[in-house]
């Protein structure tokens, strides 16, 4: 293969990541919490305006956090992933208390706003004023009635995840405005949820009518586990999220990870997806296990406490190893031009800049009404994988209608060959048979029986006409397909014309031209078997078939009996037969043809005219 297309992928390549660094630097920009700019909490207060109501206020600074008990201290929310890292705190699990006073300083004395608590890691209470507003399992959203001093306090306890306690910005905001948010969350989870599901039921669908190979199943395991891991919003929002659901999100998203570079794998035909290394498949195969590995061990963190810092690390080293991986499998691809090289290489340029962006974020990044970056870099990578799938189910099926053309090809030639050796064998038996006639017509004319002679050349002749040709077309499709038809209608009594001038080679597929013929023919063919046994005249079959100024020209006359139609069929399983003419039509009308079809006068005639040069 040239070098252009290794320049074509890496520009391909290119476009990806900057598709997606724009895609996570908008994000970042116009769809994140802690960029929302002022009004700032300090020291446990903030002041909010009715100027500051007009749009949603993320309440990211200012509150005062004690672990554990500890002295209290200010942070802002995001600060810390788990207690461990917060003054007073020596590990993830533990219990926490945040607080901070929210002061309305509007125009009205007090004003009826909304709360939306964001994911908290932990049971959890939250108290408006010292009543209980909200606990675990009570959904995201909470009415607050704000004044000049309205408390805010959360208390949380984790003792079973790594993350724990308010990890994102709570927002406030209007009713109308939490309405807008909820809207916008819902759809962001569908297309999260939905799509991926969708382009799993149709790699599993390509899988199972087996015009996909293991890839589709890979690509359809990735999709499935992608949404599984995407519906972590929907979860929350209906209070259903714990111990269990962090396991099976956790799970999910390795998933996703090892599908991908399994799927990766295969486009770049690496020698782990064939049977020519085992020891090296079994391997690739144990990946399969870090999702069970991941899932049995987020289970057992809340009684194996001690392990948490190390599940972090493995997690970390799971992302990091796959993408590395994801990586060689590029290179590979490339390497090996294979056809799916540039796919790959777009994933991981896809998958590259989730990696950067995630750097450069510095954990600054919730969305407010979009996506989190890694859900938009497996959505682009559910889309350049599904647009590879597509690419790749198109040239299987024409690979597959190209074996399907030999097949007929083979075929064709086997029943020419069939032929060939039945006229041989005639032949050779006329020849043996000719000393005896000469024989006979000698004895014949010597005796002076010049009509009878006469008469025993005519019976002569009439056997040599009944005789079916060698050779019907230079075509070999057509000629095979001719002789199937033709020479057993022949031999049966039905008397058969054929004048065929038609090249070698056709643009049509052997597939079409074969479906088409056959169909003419054996129409034509079944209706003259009826006309006999209803005795309703003599039965034959004429065929003319031509190729001139870019057209190829098919009329087939044959006997039919009274009432007879091309708009139903005699057969008694109407349900399983009629299907002919349908076929022939949409092969003819797909080469910018015209098929005619009538019945008048005891005649069945079918007229086709199909373009060469188009």
């Amino acid at each position: 293969m040239p070098h252009r297309p290794v320049h074509r992928f890496a520009v391909h390549a290119a476009v990806a990541f900057l598709l997606a660094g724009c895609v996570f630097a908008i994000a970042y920009h116009y769809d994140n919490k802690y960029l929302f700019g002022p009004p700032y909490g300090s020291d446990g207060v903030i002041e909010v305006s009715d100027d500051d109501l007009d749009r949603l206020v993320p309440l990211v600074d200012g509150w005062m956090l004690s672990v554990d008990g500890a002295p209290r201290t200010e942070t802002f929310i995001g600060q810390y992933s788990n207690f461990s890292y917060a003054p007073g705190g020596t590990s993830a699990f533990g219990s926490a208390v945040y607080e901070l006073t929210l002061s309305y300083v509007g125009a009205q004395r007090e004003r009826a706003l909304v709360l939306l608590v964001p994911e908290v890691y932990g049971d959890f209470t939250l108290y408006v004023n010292g009543v209980v507003a909200a606990a675990g399992g009570d959904g995201a959203q909470v009415g607050i009635v704000a004044d000049r001093d309205t408390r805010l306090r959360l208390e949380v306890r984790n003792d079973e995840h790594y993350y724990s306690g308010l990890v994102y910005p709570p927002v406030l905001g209007t009713a109308q405005q939490m309405a807008n948010v909820s809207f916008a969350n819902a759809l962001s989870a569908c297309v999260l949820v939905l799509g991926p599901l969708a382009a799993a039921l149709f790699a599993f669908a390509v899988r199972r009518k087996r015009d996909g190979d293991a890839l589709a199943r890979d690509f359809g395991v990735l999709c499935a586990a992608f949404a599984v891991a995407g519906a972590h919003g929907l979860i929350w929002h209906l209070g259903a999220a714990g111990a269990w659901w962090y396991a099976v999100e956790d799970a999910a998203w390795t998933c996703v990870l090892v599908s991908a570079v399994s799927v990766a794998a295969r486009a770049a035909g690496l020698a782990w997806t064939r049977d020519a290394r085992p020891l090296v498949r079994r391997t690739a195969r144990a990946l399969w296990a870090l999702p069970v590995v991941t899932l049995a061990w987020a289970l057992s963190i809340p009684a194996l406490p001690g392990g948490i810092e190390a599940y972090g690390l493995y997690q970390t080293a799971v992302r990091v190893g796959c993408w590395a991986l994801f990586a060689v499998c590029a290179a590979v691809g490339l390497r090996d031009r294979t056809d799916e090289a540039r796919f790959v290489l777009c994933g991981c340029a896809v998958l590259g800049a989730a990696l950067v962006a995630n750097l450069l974020d510095n954990n600054a990044y919730e969305p407010m009404y979009g996506l989190w970056q890694s859900e938009y870099a497996g959505l682009l990578l559910v889309g350049v994988f599904a647009w590879m799938l597509v690419e790749r189910v198109r040239r299987l099926r024409l690979a597959a209608e190209q074996v399907r053309d030999l097949e007929v090809q083979v075929r064709a030639a086997e029943a020419g060959l069939r032929h060939l050796r039945s006229g041989e064998e005639a032949t050779r038996a006329a020849r043996h048979d000719l000393r005896h006639h000469a024989a006979a017509l000698s004895r014949l004319i010597d005796a002076g029986e010049q009509e009878r002679c006469r008469a025993y050349l005519v019976e002569l002749s009439g056997q040599q006409e009944a005789e079916a040709p060698l050779r019907y077309a230079d075509n070999l499709v057509a000629n095979a397909v001719m002789a199937a038809y033709l020479a057993p209608a022949q031999a049966a009594g039905i008397e058969v014309r054929c004048e065929a001038r038609v090249p070698a080679e056709l643009p049509l597929r052997d597939t079409e031209l074969s479906v088409l013929l056959s169909n003419l023919l054996s129409n034509a063919v079944e209706a003259c078997e009826r006309v006999r046994a209803e005795g309703a005249g003599r039965p034959f079959v004429s065929l003319s078939m031509r190729a001139q100024d870019g057209r190829l020209a098919v009329r087939c006359e044959n006997a039919a009996v009274p009432g007879a139609s091309f708009s139903r069929t005699s057969k008694a399983d109407a349900s399983r037969h009629g299907l002919g003419l349908p076929a022939m039509r949409q092969i003819v009308e797909r080469h910018g043809g015209a098929l005619y079809a009538d019945v008048e006068g005891g005649v069945a005639v079918v007229r086709i005219v199909i373009r060469l040069d188009g």
